[in-house]
């Protein structure tokens, strides 16, 4: 498991999770199944990241701002938090291309659940911790398509024994990992002009892969 080691002398204060999330991240983790994966750091083929790259361009006109996400703040007033685009048919072509990948890391048969994005976080903006949809997001991406950063803004993620680490990614680069039960976030202002996201999660297609995942 490719980690690096989250050390509280080196990084800057974590924004502490708001009371309804803590209770909610409670209730959706002794729901979710855990597989012993954990996370692990990957990096895109070179030519689907120029699809990715490609796109954004191609539809910058049309990122509007990102409303009801409550896990996402921002510590700059009059800043818009995130701006998001979503192009449902690319975005199935993204889940198809990663799936792939996806099925090596874990080892199972999977179905594709969502792709989400392309999400720009923008100056002063923060995530903070919490864990994904239980039923869906049991194998999950987190990916880098491009930043304009003057500090590093890294994900920072738990193991199943509540270990931190954070993780640092260039563009081109993702992280692998068990969102429906790994507590995960970016919960420090973002230092620079935007960090662009997109997230793809996968399922167990079988039966069998869930009784694998419970035990």
């Amino acid at each position: 498991m490719e980690k690096q080691m989250t050390d509280s002398k080196l990084t800057r204060n974590l924004f502490d999770m708001p009371e309804w999330l803590k209770q909610q991240t409670l209730e959706q983790q002794e729901n979710a199944p855990y597989c012993g994966l954990g996370f692990k750091k990957g990096r895109l083929e070179p030519d689907l990241h120029a699809r990715m790259l490609k796109n954004i361009e191609e539809n910058v006109s049309l990122f509007r701002p990102e409303h009801n996400v409550r896990e996402i703040e921002s510590v700059e007033p009059g800043v818009i938090p995130v701006l998001f685009h979503e192009d449902r048919e690319f975005n199935q072509s993204i889940m198809e291309a990663l799936k792939p990948v996806h099925t090596t890391w874990s080892g199972m048969r999977l179905e594709e659940s969502a792709c989400y994005g392309f999400r720009i976080y923008q100056r002063g903006s923060y995530l903070y911790n919490h864990v994904d949809r239980t039923q869906t997001h049991i194998i999950s991406s987190t990916i880098c398509v491009d930043h304009r950063l003057e500090k590093p803004w890294p994900l920072y993620i738990e193991d199943i024994d509540g270990n931190p680490y954070q993780v640092d990614m260039e563009p081109g680069e993702f992280v692998f990992y068990e969102g429906a039960r790994l507590i995960h976030g970016r919960p420090w202002a973002l230092d620079g002009d935007y960090y662009i996201g997109m997230f793809v999660h996968y399922r167990p297609q079988d039966i069998a892969s869930h009784q694998a995942l419970q035990r």
